[in-house]
Protein backbone atom coordinates (compact mmCIF):
# COMPACT_ATOMS: atom_id res chain seq x y z
CA UNK A 1 0.00 0.00 0.00
CA UNK A 2 1.39 3.34 -0.74
CA UNK A 3 1.83 5.94 2.37
CA UNK A 4 -0.72 8.09 3.13
CA UNK A 5 -0.15 11.88 4.89
CA UNK A 6 -3.42 12.66 6.36
CA UNK A 7 -3.42 16.62 7.81
CA UNK A 8 -5.22 17.39 10.63
CA UNK A 9 -5.85 21.34 10.90
CA UNK A 10 -7.83 23.33 13.68
CA UNK A 11 -9.74 26.10 12.57
CA UNK A 12 -8.49 29.64 12.47
CA UNK A 13 -8.76 31.66 16.02
CA UNK A 14 -12.72 32.88 16.86
CA UNK A 15 -13.80 36.10 19.49
CA UNK A 16 -15.55 33.52 21.09
CA UNK A 17 -12.18 31.58 21.79
CA UNK A 18 -10.71 34.56 23.10
CA UNK A 19 -13.51 34.98 25.27
CA UNK A 20 -13.74 31.61 26.82
CA UNK A 21 -16.37 30.86 25.64
CA UNK A 22 -18.12 27.12 24.68
CA UNK A 23 -18.91 27.26 20.83
CA UNK A 24 -20.06 23.51 20.22
CA UNK A 25 -22.43 23.29 17.83
CA UNK A 26 -23.00 27.09 18.12
CA UNK A 27 -21.47 29.03 15.00
CA UNK A 28 -19.34 32.39 15.28
CA UNK A 29 -17.08 33.08 12.12
CA UNK A 30 -13.22 33.65 12.35
CA UNK A 31 -12.18 36.54 13.89
CA UNK A 32 -9.95 38.30 11.51
CA UNK A 33 -6.80 37.40 13.13
CA UNK A 34 -8.09 33.92 12.20
CA UNK A 35 -8.38 34.73 8.61
CA UNK A 36 -4.81 35.57 8.90
CA UNK A 37 -3.52 32.59 10.60
CA UNK A 38 -5.24 30.77 7.92
CA UNK A 39 -2.94 32.63 5.31
CA UNK A 40 0.29 31.82 7.17
CA UNK A 41 -0.55 28.01 7.35
CA UNK A 42 -1.42 28.09 3.33
CA UNK A 43 1.39 29.52 2.48
CA UNK A 44 3.58 26.67 4.78
CA UNK A 45 1.77 24.25 2.93
CA UNK A 46 2.38 25.58 -0.71
CA UNK A 47 6.30 25.59 0.52
CA UNK A 48 6.46 22.29 0.80
CA UNK A 49 5.55 19.56 -1.73
CA UNK A 50 5.36 17.01 1.29
CA UNK A 51 2.46 19.04 3.00
CA UNK A 52 0.66 20.75 0.21
CA UNK A 53 -2.76 18.44 0.10
CA UNK A 54 -4.68 17.85 -3.29
CA UNK A 55 -7.73 17.09 -1.05
CA UNK A 56 -9.25 19.06 1.92
CA UNK A 57 -12.73 18.48 3.60
CA UNK A 58 -14.16 20.83 6.47
CA UNK A 59 -16.52 21.11 9.11
CA UNK A 60 -19.98 22.69 7.84
CA UNK A 61 -19.42 24.99 11.11
CA UNK A 62 -18.27 28.96 9.75
CA UNK A 63 -14.64 28.67 11.94
CA UNK A 64 -13.73 25.65 9.90
CA UNK A 65 -15.40 26.27 6.67
CA UNK A 66 -13.78 30.07 6.66
CA UNK A 67 -10.40 28.34 7.39
CA UNK A 68 -10.40 26.10 4.88
CA UNK A 69 -11.78 28.10 2.39
CA UNK A 70 -9.13 30.52 2.72
CA UNK A 71 -6.74 26.94 2.50
CA UNK A 72 -8.75 25.95 -1.12
CA UNK A 73 -8.56 29.45 -2.88
CA UNK A 74 -4.85 30.00 -2.58
CA UNK A 75 -3.99 26.88 -3.15
CA UNK A 76 -6.49 26.41 -6.09
CA UNK A 77 -8.41 23.63 -4.64
CA UNK A 78 -12.35 22.69 -4.25
CA UNK A 79 -13.32 22.47 -0.50
CA UNK A 80 -15.56 19.50 0.10
CA UNK A 81 -17.92 20.14 3.22
CA UNK A 82 -19.05 17.19 5.55
CA UNK A 83 -21.41 17.87 8.43
CA UNK A 84 -20.10 15.14 10.55
CA UNK A 85 -17.22 16.84 11.10
CA UNK A 86 -18.62 19.94 13.30
CA UNK A 87 -17.63 19.99 17.10
CA UNK A 88 -18.98 18.08 19.30
CA UNK A 89 -21.81 19.74 21.02
CA UNK A 90 -22.14 21.22 24.22
CA UNK A 91 -25.26 21.68 25.30
CA UNK A 92 -26.68 24.12 27.42
CA UNK A 93 -22.97 25.54 27.58
CA UNK A 94 -22.47 26.92 24.39
CA UNK A 95 -22.38 30.96 23.70
CA UNK A 96 -21.47 30.94 27.40
CA UNK A 97 -17.95 31.53 29.05
CA UNK A 98 -15.78 29.79 31.81
CA UNK A 99 -16.15 33.24 33.89
CA UNK A 100 -19.85 33.34 33.64
CA UNK A 101 -20.13 29.34 34.42
CA UNK A 102 -18.19 29.82 37.90
CA UNK A 103 -20.61 32.35 39.12
CA UNK A 104 -23.94 31.48 37.93
CA UNK A 105 -23.83 27.23 37.84
CA UNK A 106 -20.88 27.54 39.94
CA UNK A 107 -21.90 23.32 41.42
CA UNK A 108 -22.54 21.89 38.13
CA UNK A 109 -19.05 23.73 36.43
CA UNK A 110 -16.83 22.69 39.10
CA UNK A 111 -18.01 19.30 38.72
CA UNK A 112 -17.62 19.62 35.17
CA UNK A 113 -13.56 20.97 35.81
CA UNK A 114 -12.63 18.26 38.60
CA UNK A 115 -13.81 15.36 36.18
CA UNK A 116 -11.11 13.52 34.29
CA UNK A 117 -10.40 12.55 31.41
CA UNK A 118 -13.39 13.25 28.40
CA UNK A 119 -15.64 16.24 30.23
CA UNK A 120 -19.34 16.40 28.76
CA UNK A 121 -21.22 19.52 29.61
CA UNK A 122 -24.79 19.45 30.78
CA UNK A 123 -27.26 18.84 27.92
CA UNK A 124 -23.68 17.95 25.42
CA UNK A 125 -23.05 15.41 22.91
CA UNK A 126 -22.13 12.06 24.20
CA UNK A 127 -18.47 11.03 23.14
CA UNK A 128 -19.94 8.24 22.09
CA UNK A 129 -22.65 9.71 19.57
CA UNK A 130 -19.70 12.31 18.26
CA UNK A 131 -17.16 9.29 17.86
CA UNK A 132 -20.14 7.07 15.62
CA UNK A 133 -20.31 9.96 13.39
CA UNK A 134 -16.84 11.14 12.59
CA UNK A 135 -15.50 8.16 12.93
CA UNK A 136 -17.73 7.43 9.76
CA UNK A 137 -16.65 10.67 8.09
CA UNK A 138 -13.13 9.47 8.59
CA UNK A 139 -13.40 6.06 6.87
CA UNK A 140 -14.88 7.33 3.99
CA UNK A 141 -12.28 10.05 3.46
CA UNK A 142 -9.29 7.93 3.83
CA UNK A 143 -10.39 5.13 2.10
CA UNK A 144 -11.43 7.00 -1.16
CA UNK A 145 -9.55 6.28 -4.11
CA UNK A 146 -7.04 9.36 -5.54
CA UNK A 147 -4.13 11.03 -4.65
CA UNK A 148 -2.51 11.85 -1.20
CA UNK A 149 -1.52 14.26 1.26
CA UNK A 150 -5.67 14.78 2.02
CA UNK A 151 -6.41 17.53 4.43
CA UNK A 152 -9.07 17.86 7.15
CA UNK A 153 -10.22 20.88 8.70
CA UNK A 154 -11.99 20.65 12.16
CA UNK A 155 -12.38 21.64 15.69
CA UNK A 156 -10.22 20.55 18.69
CA UNK A 157 -12.62 18.23 19.98
CA UNK A 158 -13.35 16.63 16.58
CA UNK A 159 -9.65 16.31 15.98
CA UNK A 160 -8.85 14.78 18.93
CA UNK A 161 -11.26 12.38 18.67
CA UNK A 162 -9.94 11.50 14.71
CA UNK A 163 -6.63 10.89 16.02
CA UNK A 164 -7.65 8.26 18.64
CA UNK A 165 -9.45 6.44 16.00
CA UNK A 166 -6.93 6.83 13.78
CA UNK A 167 -4.28 5.68 16.05
CA UNK A 168 -6.15 2.96 17.90
CA UNK A 169 -5.80 5.04 21.52
CA UNK A 170 -7.43 4.30 24.42
CA UNK A 171 -10.74 6.62 24.11
CA UNK A 172 -9.22 9.26 26.99
CA UNK A 173 -5.56 9.55 26.20
CA UNK A 174 -5.72 12.15 23.36
CA UNK A 175 -8.43 14.57 25.50
CA UNK A 176 -5.32 15.82 27.03
CA UNK A 177 -3.59 16.63 24.00
CA UNK A 178 -3.15 20.28 23.42
CA UNK A 179 -4.32 21.05 20.15
CA UNK A 180 -4.30 25.02 19.39
CA UNK A 181 -6.11 27.08 16.89
CA UNK A 182 -4.08 27.15 12.78
CA UNK A 183 -2.16 24.12 14.04
CA UNK A 184 -0.86 21.60 12.38
CA UNK A 185 -1.14 17.93 12.82
CA UNK A 186 0.03 15.00 10.30
CA UNK A 187 -0.82 11.16 10.81
CA UNK A 188 0.40 9.13 8.14
CA UNK A 189 0.46 5.33 7.02
CA UNK A 190 2.90 2.81 8.85
CA UNK A 191 2.47 -0.49 7.34
CA UNK A 192 -1.46 -1.20 7.67
CA UNK A 193 -2.10 1.02 10.48
CA UNK A 194 -1.48 4.65 10.97
CA UNK A 195 1.46 6.78 12.67
CA UNK A 196 1.43 10.51 14.38
CA UNK A 197 4.41 12.19 12.79
CA UNK A 198 3.04 15.69 14.56
CA UNK A 199 0.88 17.09 16.67
CA UNK A 200 -0.11 20.90 17.38
CA UNK A 201 2.41 22.24 15.37
CA UNK A 202 2.49 26.10 15.02
CA UNK A 203 5.38 27.12 13.59
CA UNK A 204 3.53 29.51 11.21
CA UNK A 205 2.47 31.47 13.74
CA UNK A 206 5.38 32.37 15.12
CA UNK A 207 5.87 36.16 16.31
CA UNK A 208 2.03 36.43 16.02
CA UNK A 209 -0.66 36.85 19.04
CA UNK A 210 -0.58 33.58 21.13
CA UNK A 211 -4.37 32.38 20.88
CA UNK A 212 -4.49 29.66 23.41
CA UNK A 213 -4.68 29.47 26.54
CA UNK A 214 -4.42 26.76 28.89
CA UNK A 215 -6.20 25.65 31.85
CA UNK A 216 -4.05 25.93 34.52
CA UNK A 217 -3.58 29.60 33.85
CA UNK A 218 -7.45 29.71 34.93
CA UNK A 219 -8.35 30.93 31.98
CA UNK A 220 -9.51 27.92 30.26
CA UNK A 221 -9.85 27.60 26.25
CA UNK A 222 -13.22 26.78 25.07
CA UNK A 223 -13.92 24.00 22.53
Amino acid sequence: MTDRRLLLVRHGVTDWNREGRFQGHADPPLAEDGRAEAELLTRRLDGDEVLRPVRIVTSTLARARETADVIGVMLGITVEQDARLIEIGQGEWEGRTHTDLAATDAERYAAWRRDAGIRQPPGGESIEAATQRVGAALSEFVNAAGRWPRCIVSHGGTLRILARILLEAPATTPWSLDIDNASLSICSTNGDGWRLDRWNDTRHLLGTTVTHVNETDGRPAAL
